[in-house]
């Protein structure tokens, strides 16, 4: 069921429906000066309707002993040149209207008790305006507010990449130096290997009998038999405790046989 016209309108302009409701009253300019025949047009924070136009028929004359004080008053206070008289239909009542500055009076501005002020239609578009550079500013203020909040924002959003980066960065940072520490440990093993088979090497060396030419010389170690190829005596084929039983020649045989066999290769 659709809403009345008038209420339509006002639940739209007050912003608690948007468009949902089609007034029949048409399109036109906000009048701020009301309908001319409602009683409460005087007041600022009245605004008059579809409503106000149908029901408030208003005064079509102002009343007889009304009219007789008015013209007496008159006589007294008369008018200066530049205000005139307008009759409110809707008070039945006349007021005073500066035609230079525009400001009114309900009392010949003549009067002592006379209050001269800007009219209600001013005020209500005055106070319009005011409400509107309010919003404005408001708007504006949830905006900047708005804009902060997102500066914020992508500040933290740049913290935190910064953040993750500086991670990133340490754990490769630290990938590195746990390559680099397994890289030295592989070389220290290396270096251990090495100083091993040099000790084995040296040890080994140190074994040998003192007579054997590898004991002093770089030829490899052998046996007292190495070098006599028509030794026929010794046994190179025995081993364990017959090999300790075997006969070896005598240094000074090794000898005679080393210098016979270089004077007949000459």
């Amino acid at each position: 069921m659709p809403l009345p016209a008038a209420l339509a309108a006002k639940l739209s302009k007050r912003g608690i429906i948007q468009g949902k409701q089609k007034s029949n009253e048409p399109n036109k300019k906000q009048d701020f000066k009301g309908s001319s025949t409602c009683p409460n047009k005087s007041n600022i924070y009245h605004e008059c309707t579809l409503w106000c136009e149908t029901h408030w028929k208003g005064v079509q004359t102002p009343d007889s002993k009304y009219f007789r004080n008015l013209q007496k008053l008159l006589v007294k206070y008369p008018l200066p040149s530049n205000w005139t008289e307008i009759f409110d239909k809707g008070t039945g009542r006349y007021y005073y209207w500066n035609m230079e500055n525009d400001l009114v009076s309900w009392l010949p501005p003549k009067h002592p008790q006379s209050v001269k002020g800007q009219s209600a239609a001013k005020l209500r578009e005055n106070r319009l305006k005011m409400k509107e550079r309010e919003e404005r500013m408001e708007k504006e203020k949830e905006n900047e507010k708005r804009e902060k909040e997102r500066d914020r924002e992508r500040e933290r959003e740049r913290e935190r990449d910064r953040d993750r980066s500086s991670d990133e960065e340490e754990r490769n940072h630290r990938r590195r130096e746990r390559e680099r520490e397994r890289e030295r440990e592989k070389e220290r093993e290396r270096e251990e290997r090495k100083r091993r088979r040099e000790e084995r090497h040296k040890k080994r060396k140190d074994e040998i009998d003192p007579m054997d030419p590898a004991a002093y010389s770089d030829i490899p170690q052998g046996g007292w038999s190495d070098g006599l190829e028509n030794n026929k005596r010794a046994d190179n084929t025995a081993s364990g405790v017959l090999y300790q039983q075997r006969p070896y020649p005598a240094p000074g045989e090794v000898l005679a046989a080393n210098k016979d066999k270089t004077k007949k290769d000459k």
